[in-house]
């Protein structure tokens, strides 16, 4: 996979760099950056509450996460949700080295395994969250039944298109689904992101320990639609004129996501996240 923006000119070569372009390229990098350490700690989580749990035995203690992840009567379930855990974790900390141009020009080698350990991972998680909705079903019913199989088909289709564009060197369109998949793994994170933020503005209006009320049905497509568009927007806008009023509308687009995501960050990582890190590798109760 490929950078999601590249250095900016150093004013050396005699080229100089649109206005524009500098915005969208560095409200590029700032949001970037946000999702990276925020994704980062959240990966973090996934690995050492999940894993840890398991390790421990405890695997009864998922359901301290989100009641109804560990069915059980239904191991097969609990091996689905298990591995889409494990393998969004490593998929959220090697997502920043991935996507940084200065790493797969420096590494093209390393780049190249990274990647295709990131689609595996990426197929693997897809696959395991569908196996277990298939099997146990999700908390919030048919709704979100429908809206997390819809997600886990869009993460399998991107990590196999980003592998096999990249197989036929067509490096072009291999940096478009490559982004796609990017914004498509990143929504387990935001999925935690938006309801921190949806509940330090207005408490929990619209949602139910069931994950049925309006809000919860919202959330069950928001999480990860959104992010498509603007990761279409970022690829489109690479090619359009440099003083396009789309690049403009793109560039606070990023820039108002960025506060969103630090804003929201904080407050899940302070509530959530750390304390999960912790409980996970000392098996104290959250």
């Amino acid at each position: 996979m490929v950078s999601v923006a590249e250095p900016l000119s150093s004013g050396t070569s005699g080229t100089s760099v649109p206005l524009i372009d500098r915005v969208v390229r560095w409200s590029g990098w700032t949001l970037a950056g946000s999702v990276w350490a925020s994704g980062a700690v959240f990966g973090l989580y996934m690995l050492l509450f999940f894993g840890g749990t398991a390790l421990h035995g405890t695997l009864d203690r998922w359901n301290e996460s989100l009641d109804f992840l560990h069915p059980a009567n239904a191991p097969s379930a609990t091996a689905g949700i298990g591995v889409h855990f494990l393998a969004g974790g490593l998929l959220l900390i090697l997502g920043p080295l991935q996507l940084m141009g200065s790493i797969r020009r420096a590494y093209p080698a390393l780049h190249r395994w990274l990647g295709r350990i990131y689609v595996a991972a990426a197929g693997i998680a897809g696959v395991g969250g569908l196996v277990f909705i298939l099997v146990a079903g999700t908390i919030g019913g048919p709704v979100m039944n429908v809206g997390l199989a819809g997600y886990g088909v869009l993460v399998t289709l991107c990590s196999v298109k980003a592998y096999t564009e990249a197989q036929a060197r067509r490096f072009e369109r291999h940096r478009a689904w490559a982004i796609r998949l990017f914004s498509l793994v990143v929504g387990s994170w935001l999925f935690r992101i938006d309801y921190g933020f949806w509940f330090m503005i207005a408490g929990k209006v619209g949602h139910t320990h069931l994950f049925r009320g309006p809000f919860d049905y919202f959330m069950d497509f928001f999480f990860y639609l959104p992010n498509l568009v603007v990761a279409e927007l970022f690829i489109r806008t690479r090619r359009m004129a440099p003083h396009s009023a789309l690049k403009a509308g793109a560039a606070a687009v990023l820039v108002t996501a960025s506060a969103f995501v630090l804003t929201a960050s904080f407050y899940f990582a302070v509530q959530f996240w750390v304390p999960g890190m912790v409980s996970g590798v000392t098996g104290a109760p959250l």
